[in-house]
């Protein structure tokens, strides 16, 4: 069994979706060359054929990881199927394809035409919340379609020894795609209007230069994972406003830390988020009903109640760890070897 591998530039040491072959030993990995030779041969080669290529994100590693998959005869599993997996769609043996956007980005992803041509390419599908599978009802057989969740490291993304720093309540929001940042800066100034320099708001985010953001906010970028969790564990919650989510994965290590979320009910954000003490789920670009969200929650700081939440946030984690999801992955590499 081989897969293939692109680090997203943007998940930190122990997070993103290829976390998932360190609980696959057998599976080996498939990684764009790396030979002084190969590269600017790979690199060549993608400015002569991409364009051949209707995916709108499908940059030279992924095309040469497309390629090398294609050139096996082994059975496979692409991991990132919305950049990797078009010239690999022509191979005999058989292919496991993970989607990772929501339906309604899948949509705008290839034409109608172009996703009846290419969806059945890939033996088995593997998606990450319900709304995915929806979509591909009218492409394949449902038993080629696979509900397998995104997973978290929850050996790495863990609760602080002791209670969460007695100072200021701090609300954290992280990451950038699919942030609703118009509602997050009305948030912001709902909070600041109610409690001043008693809370303190913070963003992590590669969009940090990219915009204007509220006065009273501190906006971080480029910080090791260990400041990031650090951040998880001293926050009172995360607040993450989206504007469209299958996975999400500054939900899954919030909680993994066990911060409880006020967070956008859209995609596969309530599949993820469990039941409501873990995160409370609020409507898309409503920030009203965000800010008094976080308010229920800073309200509860310090009483059984906020433990509980925290405990519900781990809980919800540990029914997501790796080693829990590879078991259903490999379940869906055994359908692949038998064919």
């Amino acid at each position: 069994m081989i897969a293939s591998v692109v680090r997203v530039p943007w998940h930190t040491a122990h997070g993103g979706y290829d976390r998932l072959l360190d609980h696959l030993p057998e599976v080996q990995r498939i990684t764009p060359p790396t030979h002084p030779v190969a590269r600017p041969a790979s690199r060549v080669a993608h400015r002569l054929l991409a364009s051949r290529c209707p995916l709108p994100f499908y940059p030279a590693e992924h095309f040469a990881t497309d390629l090398r998959v294609l050139a096996s005869r082994r059975p496979a599993h692409v991991l990132y199927g919305d950049e990797q997996f078009w010239f690999s769609r022509h191979r005999r043996a058989p292919t496991a394809v993970t989607y990772h956007q929501p339906p309604e980005r899948l949509a705008r992803l290839l034409l109608p035409e172009e996703w009846r041509r290419l969806a059945p390419r890939g033996r088995h599908l593997i998606v990450l919340d319900p709304g995915q599978r929806n979509f591909f009802a009218d492409l394949l057989p449902p038993e080629r379609v696979h509900l397998v969740p995104h997973g978290i490291d929850t050996t790495v993304f863990t609760p602080a020894a002791s209670p969460p720093w007695p100072g200021r309540p701090l609300v954290l929001t992280v990451g950038w795609w699919l942030r609703d940042f118009d509602t997050l800066d009305a948030v912001h100034h709902i909070l600041h209007q109610r409690h001043g320099r008693d809370v303190e708001l913070a963003v992590v985010t590669r969009e940090a230069a990219a915009r204007h953001w509220h006065p009273a906010v501190r906006v971080l970028e480029g910080i090791s994972e260990q400041e990031l969790i650090d951040l998880y564990r001293r926050a009172s919650l995360l607040l993450l406003p989206l504007t469209g989510a299958s996975a999400n994965n500054a939900l899954l290590e919030a909680l993994s830390c066990g911060t409880p979320a006020v967070v956008t009910g859209i995609g596969g954000i309530p599949y993820y988020a469990g039941t409501n003490l873990a995160a409370l789920l609020v409507p898309p670009g409503d920030a009203p009903s965000a800010a008094t969200a976080v308010d229920t929650l800073l309200g509860e700081l310090g009483t059984q109640a906020h433990e509980l939440r925290r405990s519900a946030a781990r809980g919800r984690a540990e029914s997501l760890a790796w080693p829990l999801v590879a078991d259903q992955v490999r379940a869906v590499y055994r359908l692949l070897e038998e064919e």
